[in-house]
């Protein structure tokens, strides 16, 4: 599992890491690490003594895009339910973000070009989410509050209800729902998948009469 560390070392790395993002986004993996300098307002030597080679630049820029999924599977006190509806908003926001379409778009047009990118981009931003969301669900499971069934399955079950056809929609540039829509869809997933696998609400949640209402999509 990669090491997700929302602070970066230093100033100049995290000047170098918000370049690097945005043109990643805007450009696709095509961006040069002059480029990244440039828009740091940094020297390019400055650039690869934090970053090795665009690879690893690349790798940490991808994380920094994904912290707000991740940052809902950080483990604290909060249930699974409350886990869910959390990684259920996070997910609308990104699912629905232009320039993240944008870089899935033009990662799937370069996978031949750049393979290796492509599988950086799945494994940090899709495949270590669903690793730890089905950690979450494991301990669910042991402690009475979630059905028991395969941890791995039902973590990817509910990232694809999530998912739905609506990245598609967005990746192809079909009419897409708007922000009412998508979080109707999201509230209605988590709904059908906590009847699905019998799983408890937390306690917080105990005062909604339907899960999902209130301040979790707002």
């Amino acid at each position: 599992m990669t090491n997700l560390d929302p602070r970066p070392t230093s100033d100049r790395q995290q000047r170098v890491l918000q370049a690097a993002c945005a043109l990643f986004l805007r450009d696709g993996y095509r961006v040069s690490m002059g480029a990244v300098a440039r828009e740091a307002g940094v020297s390019k030597q400055t650039v690869y003594a934090h970053f090795e080679n665009k690879d690893t630049l690349f790798h940490a820029a991808v994380e920094q895009l994904v912290l707000p999924l991740h940052a809902t599977l950080t483990p604290e006190s909060r249930g699974l339910s409350t886990t869910l509806i959390a990684l259920a908003r996070a997910h609308q926001t990104y699912v629905m973000d232009q320039a993240h379409v944008a870089l899935g778009r033009m990662l799937i047009a370069e996978a031949p070009r750049f393979p290796a990118a492509a599988r950086t981009f799945f494994r940090t931003a899709i495949d270590t989410v669903a690793t730890r969301l089905a950690g979450c669900m494991a301990e669910a499971m042991d402690d009475g509050m979630m059905r028991r069934e395969d941890p791995e399955v039902a973590a990817e079950l509910f990232l694809s209800m999530l998912h739905g056809l609506e990245g598609d929609r967005r990746l192809f540039g079909m009419h897409a729902r708007g922000r009412k829509a998508q979080d109707d869809w999201a509230r209605h997933a988590v709904t059908v998948f906590m009847h699905a696998y019998d799983i408890l609400p937390d306690a917080s949640a105990l005062t909604n009469k339907k899960l999902g209402k209130g301040t979790e999509f707002s």
